[in-house]
């Protein structure tokens, strides 16, 4: 397994857990398999809720030193694989520097805006603005905790 494989895998595997870790089953939380240029997103999340919910997972030094505007352009590609998949809702995660694997819930989630109130609402928010989050703090609006 090449090095960049391994961080992603390392990553994958650690958001989810942590979802696991917020009560979520193995059937709920997975990763996905790699789909070419079809992607569907890294983890997959069917919550009783919200439905299928994809996350885009960026790990390692390029993740820790990533700008927002790369964040942002990451987020779209999260969007283009919400689509592909047919999902609900499409988040970006990216590890936080100094913050290892096993504290995931720390690690940074991206957003649209309208994502978010839609989840805290329960009604469609149509709102682009980008916003970043702790992923502890977005699995909490995603179940009704936050």
């Amino acid at each position: 397994m090449s090095k960049a494989k391994a961080i992603g895998t390392r990553a994958e595997t650690a958001i989810r857990n942590f979802l696991l870790s917020k009560g979520y089953t193995e059937l709920q939380a997975r990763r996905n398999v790699l789909a070419g240029s079809e992607d569907k997103g890294d983890v997959w999340l069917e919550d009783p809720e919200f439905g299928l919910i994809i996350i885009e997972s960026k790990g390692g030094d390029m993740a820790k030193k990533a700008s927002f505007e790369q964040c942002k352009k990451w987020l779209e590609e999260a969007q283009r694989e919400k689509k592909n998949a047919g999902a609900n809702f499409g988040f970006l995660v990216v590890q936080r520097a100094g913050v290892g694997y096993p504290r995931a819930g720390e690690w940074y989630a991206f957003a649209r805006l309208g994502d978010i109130l839609t989840l805290c609402l329960n009604t469609l928010v149509d709102d682009d603005i980008v916003v970043r989050i702790c992923l502890e703090d977005l699995v909490n609006i995603i179940r009704g905790e936050g």
